[in-house]
């Protein structure tokens, strides 16, 4: 390995593990500010239909 090489991959390891470290800490971030991310229908000023009636799996009819 020549001194060019030595180099680069020296500076990409160093890239690499602060790209890392990003996601760590944007991964930390994320985990400790976690809310519901669903909303509400009322802060939509919707009125709130109940329970939700799956169309796709109709009740059976007896």
């Amino acid at each position: 390995m020549n001194r060019n090489e030595a180099v680069f991959y020296e500076q990409y390891e160093s890239h690499m593990k602060a790209q890392e470290e990003q996601r760590v800490a944007a991964s930390a971030s994320a985990a400790a500010s976690a809310g519901s991310p669903i909303f509400t229908y009322s802060e939509f000023g919707l009125d709130d239909p109940g329970e939700f009636r799956n169309f796709m799996d109709p009740p059976a009819s007896s």
